[in-house]
């Protein structure tokens, strides 16, 4: 098997569609309701005349858009700090190997076409040490890569328990930001893992 070069730009891109995506699944989230609620708002304004009636029926169309302004601005000050880790070279890369893979339930709300629902199934890959990923609801994972250019569906298809998996973090955040399995990618000469000299 073809090992592909994971270089930092590949890296960057999916950390950058991450947080595209993120912030799409917001905004769909949101607009979902603001639309239908000023809608019916403006409605009963026009057929009553009643403007009072009105302000009270937009009232869940006004707090939907401030949650999606004060959302909207964690997202700015999310994908700068990205950028400014990223600028700083404060990415950190390791090896790891995958111990399992499960499916849990969480508690987030969210629509799914138009039904919202409070809890949604997430794909979580443990590693031996413990710590764990959540896949990210995107459509594929790497889409740079001419090569492995994967559903979330074929990447926990090429990824056994026990195979060792670059992963990525970076300063100043907890969580595994991206997984690579060894198998499919080697690391670009210019990058260095964690452990190295």
């Amino acid at each position: 098997m073809t090992k592909e070069t994971l270089t930092l730009q590949g890296i960057i891109n999916d950390l950058s569609l991450v947080a595209h995506y993120n912030q799409y699944k917001t905004e769909e989230w949101r607009f979902a309701y603001i639309v239908p609620s000023a809608a019916f708002a403006m409605a009963f304004w026009l057929m009553l005349k009643s403007i009072w009636l009105a302000l009270l029926l937009f009232a869940p169309a006004v707090y939907h858009i401030v949650r999606y302004l004060m959302e909207y601005k964690k997202y700015r000050a999310e994908k700068k700090a990205l950028n400014d880790v990223i600028c700083r070279g404060d990415i950190s890369i390791s090896v790891e190997q995958l111990s399992h893979i499960a499916q849990e339930t969480v508690y987030e709300p969210h629509r799914h076409g138009r039904h919202t629902h409070a809890t949604k199934q997430v794909t979580m890959f443990y590693f031996n040490s413990g710590a764990g990923w959540r896949v990210p609801q995107v459509f594929d994972h790497y889409t740079w890569s001419a090569e492995y250019h994967l559903s979330t569906e074929g990447l926990k298809n090429v990824s056994v328990s026990g195979n060792d998996f670059f992963y990525i973090t970076l300063q100043g955040y907890h969580d595994i930001a991206y997984i690579y399995p060894c198998k499919l990618f080697e690391l670009d000469s210019r990058l260095k893992l964690q452990n190295d000299p």
